[in-house]
């Protein structure tokens, strides 16, 4: 069984998982990270996800996946909100329009490679960013990575 095969077994278990209690699995992904294998769920839900909200997913999904037994590598389940999902298709800087996002770039736009701001969605071939009042962009051939990310200005306040 491939990658893409097990993320995609692995999801339909979360989302049958994730339905009793409220929650809409974000994406599922089945990675080797630092030479150990995780299958990483994110989820959301109006009003935000809480600690117990990934601690019963992760019940749920764990004995279930335990159950099936159909990923051959040893692998740690993590369960975790959408705040730093990454971005992997072109419906995704769409469907994630006004949330808070880091890109980062192969090579300099403007004199910068990392573009932190609020996504504004897709333009032709670019990805569109605000960054500080002014939307810049992206072309999606230049985009390292993409994720969405936690605005510490919305954590902490700007004291």
């Amino acid at each position: 069984m491939n990658r893409r095969q097990i993320e995609s077994r692995a999801s339909a278990i979360a989302k049958s998982a994730a339905e009793p209690f409220g929650l809409e699995v974000v994406d599922t992904e089945f990675v080797k990270d630092s030479g150990v294998w995780y299958v990483r769920v994110y989820i959301d839900k109006p009003g935000g996800v809480g600690i117990d909200d990934c601690a019963d997913l992760s019940r749920a999904m764990g004995s279930e996946l335990d159950r099936q037994d159909f990923i051959p590598q040893s692998y740690i389940l993590e369960v975790s909100s959408s705040g730093e999902k990454p971005i992997r298709s072109d419906e995704e800087y769409d469907r994630f329009k006004g949330r808070w996002a880091l890109i980062t770039t192969y090579n300099e736009i403007d004199g910068r490679k990392r573009f932190e701001g609020v996504l504004q969605g897709n333009s032709g071939d670019c990805v569109l960013i605000e960054v500080d009042g002014v939307v810049l962009q992206v072309p999606r051939p230049s985009i390292n990575s993409a994720r969405l990310a936690v605005h510490l200005e919305e954590v902490f306040g700007d004291d």
